[in-house]
């Protein structure tokens, strides 16, 4: 061979064909091409097999190298390509320039060659609604046709409406503000391709795989759009007006090794027809700068100090209300977790209000002390008793204690009553019947009793030891 000889020197030949198998045994991307002019369509004569293997030519922003840029090539068998040939005599180094986009009259013919002998390519109906007439350009990227690709019409048919908002809770009658519900509302995903002209001809750029994932740019004059779809149904867009939506039909996971910081300059909504968890390892820190509000339609349970004793503390600088429709029950330092009595302490500056509707008790086993610096008021429509197991009563007063009785009042004791005075001890009754001082076997001391209205009885010489009133 002529050392100045090198491929060109042979003249450049060109060629038109169909792509029918892609199978690279290599996996270099090649394809083998059935060329117009050069190969019959009698299988028999040139099976596919037969076929030369041909190179694609990868342009000037993809690498093809090292793994680098977009590989495989994707060419699928039935595509027209044009090309030419490295060997311009043998021809048997084909080189693929780029694929011929068209109107395919008829689905494929797997009997004769320049057709995909898998039959697929070019279908009566492919998966994203295209059919043998019509042109090789996704509809996606051809005006309102876009609304006949089933990944459009399903995206349509799946959107998910009605999706309540949360709503503050009914506190009446313990509020003033919240004492009605908010009116419900609801928001709903986004109608496909936002509500703007978008999607004309020649403005999107319509990428779309064999499964039926699609990427979309779209340069449509006020229709600027980006879209990102999964054969599931999962998209990602980016509408004219910046707005954002994500659908994920299966799960979704966000792992994030570092820092997440958002802003969000507007409101949240948060729905879910599941449950929500969320674990934090260490603090969690929330600060609202106007109302917090809770609404539950069934329980809360809280549980503080499950890692140890933990406190809770709350500082509350305006007022406190609370409305409990059952049982309200609580207990202090009566968990195994407490190893000793503990205390429970309430300071009230103002007045302090109970009123129970029935029946109250205060249980202690110690002391029991009540204070007040003024005046100690008990009021009973019906009875009032004071008792002791085993010990005393001591009515104690620095000044006068008065017990008054509307109809009788008995003082009685098991072994001795004492009534003594420093001074004068008055008993008043202003229908008295009868005034008795009676013992067993011990004896009534009266030194000085003054008796405005009274009838007694004598027992045991009592009357001689009476100082009484002129009227006795």
């Amino acid at each position: 061979m002529n050392e100045n000889y090198f491929m060109g020197l042979d003249g450049f030949v060109w060629f038109t064909g169909v792509v029918e198998n892609r199978n690279d045994p290599a996996k270099l991307g090649r394809v083998q091409v059935r060329c117009l002019g050069y190969h019959t369509e009698d299988l028999n004569d040139i099976p596919s097999a037969d076929l030369p293997w041909a190179h694609i030519m990868h342009p000037v922003t993809d690498p093809s190298m090292q793994g680098l840029g977009t590989s495989p090539s994707f060419l699928v068998e039935g595509t027209w390509v044009v090309g030419f040939f490295r060997d311009a005599k043998e021809k048997q180094q084909p080189v693929i320039l780029g694929s011929l986009p068209g109107v395919p009259a008829d689905a494929a013919d797997t009997s004769k060659g320049f057709n995909d002998p898998n039959g697929k390519y070019p279908g009566t109906i492919s998966h994203s609604g295209h059919t043998t007439g019509e042109s090789d350009v996704s509809r996606l990227a051809r005006d309102g046709e876009a609304e006949t690709h089933k990944s459009f019409v399903s995206r349509k048919n799946s959107q998910v409406k009605d999706i309540p908002k949360a709503t503050k809770p009914n506190l009446d009658p313990i509020s003033t503000t919240l004492n009605t519900d908010d009116t419900p509302t609801f928001f709903e995903e986004p109608i496909p391709r936002g509500t703007s002209a978008t999607g004309q001809y020649p403005f999107n750029h319509v990428h779309e795989s064999e499964s039926g994932h699609i990427n979309e740019i779209d340069d449509t004059p006020g229709g600027e759009r980006l879209q990102r779809q999964h054969k599931s149904g999962t998209y990602e867009e980016i509408v004219v007006d910046g707005s954002k939506t994500v659908k994920v039909v299966g799960s979704n996971y966000e792992l994030i090794a570092g820092e997440s910081n958002i802003f969000v300059n507007g409101d949240i909504n948060l729905t879910t027809n599941g449950n929500k968890r969320e674990y934090i390892a260490k603090d969690y820190i929330l600060e609202v700068g106007g109302n917090f509000t809770r609404k539950i339609h069934k329980n809360e349970q809280v549980k503080i100090g499950v890692g140890g004793v933990g406190n809770l503390e709350e500082m509350i600088l305006g007022n406190h209300a609370y409305n409990v429709a059952n049982n309200y029950t609580g207990s202090v330092g009566t968990t195994e977790q407490s190893t000793t009595a503990k205390d429970y302490i309430l300071s009230v500056a103002g007045n302090s209000v109970t009123t129970i509707g029935g029946e109250g008790l205060i249980t202690t086993t110690e002391d029991l002390t009540i204070h007040s610096n003024l005046n100690l008021t008990i009021v009973t429509q019906d009875k009032f008793g004071v008792a002791t197991m085993d010990g005393n009563i001591s009515l104690a007063s620095g000044n006068s204690v008065s017990l008054k009785s509307v109809t009788t009042m008995n003082i009685k004791s098991d072994t001795s009553v004492a009534l003594e005075s420093v001074s004068t001890m008055d008993i008043v009754g202003g229908e008295i019947s009868t005034l008795t001082f009676a013992t067993s076997g011990s004896t009534v001391t009266a030194e000085t009793i003054e008796l405005t209205t009274h009838t007694h009885t004598d027992t045991e010489g009592l009357a001689a030891n009476i100082t009484s009133a002129p009227n006795a």
